[in-house]
């Protein structure tokens, strides 16, 4: 099976180029910026409705959730999406996603190309294949423009790959940050200390009022000197109730309220979205 399509950096520049011109016309746009960590158990995904109305889904949860977030997405009027994002290849964070590919309309897909030999990953390769979505590789530094003013921009996965991690394939994750006026949001996947150490030696750009908690409030991540840097005001947790890894740890918590952060969890809230009207700081939207 072919692993991705291969593109040269000037074409594959101008087809996102392209992409997104296309997507861009015709669209309704509203001054808001919405974000939803959906509640798919012991997994993570969430969607990005940008103020030009193109939407990202990053991750699709476990396979047993699948059916519910594809449930997820329809009840809130998305029939189509301009990209998905995988994280890393873990079946927490892709499995519901050939399910979503196959029922849906996606116009991109986009990972860090990290070796996976599990089946879960060949699934989602073959619904990628059967419904002929381009494949595109994702890499620090670049910049996916939204529409309305809001930046998405990828900090990871590390350039080389990390291979002396606890977890590689964690460690690896795609990590970015969603940028919109005075809102910022950084999305951490499953990254672990080596990744953060890595963000914080680079000089990356991480404040963020909003973070979506790494590896589900696991303690091999969301170090201090990484909190100390993003200065999060609110942190999502997603997480399944009463999971096998003890997720989110205690040690994790206490580093984020000793931060000042509000902690949401979807064990316990459910679905959470956020917004920014206007380029302003994040809000919580009442219900999810």
């Amino acid at each position: 099976m072919k692993r991705r399509l291969q593109t040269g950096p000037a074409r594959l520049l101008a087809f996102v180029v392209s992409l997104w011109s296309v997507l861009g016309s015709g669209l309704s746009w509203a001054d808001e910026l919405r974000v939803t960590f959906f509640s798919v158990g012991q997994g993570d995904s969430l969607l990005i409705v940008s103020p030009g109305n193109k939407r990202v889904l990053i991750d699709g949860g476990p396979p047993e959730s699948r059916q519910a977030l594809l449930g997820k997405l329809r009840q809130r009027g998305v029939e189509s999406l301009d990209l998905v994002l995988l994280t890393h290849p873990h079946l927490d964070h892709l499995g519901g996603l050939p399910t979503v590919i196959r029922s849906l309309s996606v116009r991109a897909f986009m990972d860090a190309g990290f070796p996976s030999d599990s089946n879960a990953y060949a699934t989602l390769l073959k619904a990628l294949e059967e419904q002929r979505v381009p494949v595109l590789k994702a890499a620090a530094g670049r910049k996916i423009d939204l529409g309305g003013g809001a930046m998405l921009t990828l900090l990871g996965p590390p350039a080389p790959f990390l291979q002396s991690a606890r977890s590689a394939a964690n460690a690896n994750s795609v990590v970015t940050r969603l940028t919109y006026g005075a809102a910022a949001a950084i999305f951490m996947g499953d990254a672990e200390l080596e990744t953060e150490q890595g963000l914080l030696q680079r000089g990356e750009t991480v404040l963020a009022g909003l973070l979506k908690v790494a590896h589900h409030g696991s303690k091999y991540a969301s170090s201090a000197a990484l909190l100390k840097a993003v200065q999060p005001k609110l942190a999502i947790i997603s997480v399944g109730a009463v999971n096998e890894y003890n997720h989110p740890t205690p040690e994790t918590i206490t580093r984020l309220q000793g931060m000042g952060a509000t902690v949401l969890r979807t064990d316990q809230q459910g679905d959470v979205t956020v917004r920014s009207r206007d380029g302003k700081p994040w809000e919580v939207v009442p219900g999810g």
